[in-house]
């Protein structure tokens, strides 16, 4: 059956890109620790807000060791009134060079708060090496001071699979 792709806990067949992890998928859950920068987003209507680079480290019971963290997000107040609409990509890579790639989408109110606290969720979107063919999701929380752009936390707890080729 060369060729042919296997989802674990599923039938023999080709996988469309799965978002959600397959039965039999496992805890995954970590803590990103990073520093941002940013500039203005530059649509100024349609987002009005942030473009948001970052970078630092990452632990997490699916990661070996120490990890780094890559990101880059698109905060905006234009989508929904009252709130930080935050779009975003990571790689996590290991100390191997193997990496796992997530999206998310987080929310917060807009205050004048120094103080945000983004929630929402983050899809497993893939993966090399030791994370190659990943899938999951979960819920991420982060922390950030907007006036010490050094110190944000992102927080995630959910489950992480693996498409099988065979």
């Amino acid at each position: 059956m060369a060729g042919a792709a296997l989802i674990l806990g599923a039938t023999t067949g080709v996988s469309s890109a799965a978002t959600t992890p397959p039965p039999g998928a496992s805890a995954f859950t970590g803590t990103g620790n990073y520093g941002v920068t940013t500039s203005t987003h530059p649509d100024t209507v349609g987002c009005n807000g942030y473009k948001v680079v970052g970078s630092g480290t990452f632990t997490g019971n699916r990661v070996a060791g120490t990890a780094t963290w890559s990101q880059t997000e698109d905060a905006c107040t234009a989508t929904v009134p009252g709130q930080w609409d935050i779009n975003g990509k990571v790689t996590i890579t290991q100390a191997d060079g193997s990496h796992l790639y997530f999206t998310y989408h987080l929310n917060a109110p807009v205050t004048s708060d120094a103080m945000v606290y983004p929630s929402g969720t983050f899809t497993i979107t893939g993966g090399d090496g030791s994370f190659d063919e990943a899938v999951g999701g979960g819920k991420m929380n982060a922390t950030v001071n907007l006036l010490d752009k050094d110190h944000v936390t992102a927080s995630l707890d959910g489950s992480m699979g693996f498409r099988w080729q065979i």
